[in-house]
């Protein structure tokens, strides 16, 4: 044989699996038993001091490989046929159920990663799933090891089961929407009985394709986000999702009575080396003042300014003009614009769209309070 793996399993002249557990020395001669993979006679041997197996009875060049291939298919249908339950644990990232209408929910912070979700193929609260598993039957241009199938819902999908032998499923049959579970390389012996224990576990012992299980809702409210406040002078300050000021479950709650307008936003932080000037991207104190000029409200404000740039010796933003302007500091405050002559628009900033915008921002109620036009 090419391989040295032990032999715990044969079949009768009936084609029924026998495992050599169930042969003892008075009923081991009772009948032929045959080779699962090459159908050669086999020979039980069930000595003190050796391993229980089956051996061939002549020498053969029986694959090791292909039998655990074919075992496996096997004990997986018996399983399933003599079974009440399937099960399959699912291996899932878990979205918080805000996810879908949250402008701040970000998947690294906002999801449970990699829970086991339980599920069964056979019965699903008190429903049937799949009641019939069929060898190699073929669907399309594919045939799958084992084929999974409801008899009164032909129309349902099938599933698809295959055992990793020497090759993972290729990338056509993975996109082509089936959906598929297959096992981890099998092995040993060992492998197949422990699928046939304990059903199949993604990342243990297989791999699930084009399933969409049911998830568990939750809620992860303790996620901190970035928060923007525009003041009535014109000046705004950002409370950064790492200062762990302002969380998502207060997302609808204003934090500063001397604010104008406050906004959410995916955290986005503070640009202290300039790399988002130079790739167009917006900071949140950009962003912020972009997206409520874009709204309508007349902001003056120097961040807003096309005079305002990044220095990369200081390494912060200066006004260009301040010599001209007659403000005596490099830096000016943020409200300096107001009364600034030659304050003007940055059009690289104002380039950026409101429903670009949009999708990162949004607005806290305003409790009462108008929003000025002018500020």
């Amino acid at each position: 044989m090419k391989q040295s793996i032990k032999y715990s399993y044969c079949v009768d002249e009936n084609g029924k699996l026998v495992h050599i557990s169930s042969l003892t020395d008075a009923t081991r001669h009772a009948r032929k038993l045959y080779c699962l993979q090459c159908g050669q006679e086999m020979v039980p041997k069930i000595g003190q001091h050796n391993t229980k197996h089956f051996s061939h009875k002549s020498d053969t060049a029986c694959d090791g490989e292909s039998y655990l291939h074919k075992l496996a298919k096997r004990r997986i249908k018996e399983k399933f046929d003599s079974s009440e339950n399937f099960p399959v644990m699912f291996l899932c990232d878990v979205p918080c159920c805000e996810a879908s209408k949250c402008p701040c929910y970000d998947s690294q912070y906002c999801t449970l990663e990699e829970q086991d979700i339980r599920s069964d193929l056979k019965i699903w609260k008190n429903k049937p799933v799949y009641d019939t598993c069929e060898l190699e039957v073929p669907v399309g241009e594919f045939r799958p090891d084992l084929l999974l199938t409801c008899s009164s819902k032909p129309d349902r999908q099938p599933v698809f089961i295959e055992i990793f032998k020497t090759h993972e499923s290729n990338e056509t049959k993975i996109n082509s929407g089936y959906r598929i579970i297959e096992t981890k390389q099998v092995k040993s012996e060992d492998d197949i009985e422990d699928i046939v224990n304990r059903g199949f576990v993604e990342g243990d012992n297989c791999t699930t394709y084009n399933f969409k299980p049911q998830l568990p809702s939750f809620r992860k409210d303790n996620v901190p986000i970035d928060r923007f406040i525009l003041f009535k002078t014109g000046s705004v300050i950002v409370h950064r999702a790492l200062d762990y000021v302002v969380y998502c479950k207060d997302i609808n709650k204003r934090i500063d009575s001397r604010s104008v307008v406050e906004l959410n936003m995916r955290g986005r932080g503070i640009d202290i080396w300039g790399v988002e000037e130079e790739t167009n991207k917006l900071n949140s104190y950009q962003a912020g003042l972009v997206y409520l000029t874009k709204k309508g409200m007349n902001i003056r404000n120097c961040i807003l300014c096309k005079h305002y740039k990044f220095n990369d010796s200081y390494m912060n933003h200066l006004c260009i003009l301040y010599k001209v302007n007659g403000i005596g500091i490099q830096c000016p405050k943020q409200y300096v614009a107001k009364k600034c002559p030659r304050f003007e628009l940055n059009p690289t900033l104002m380039n950026h769209s409101l429903s670009e915008l949009e999708k990162d921002i949004s607005e806290v109620p305003s409790e009462g309070l108008v929003m000025k036009n002018d500020v």
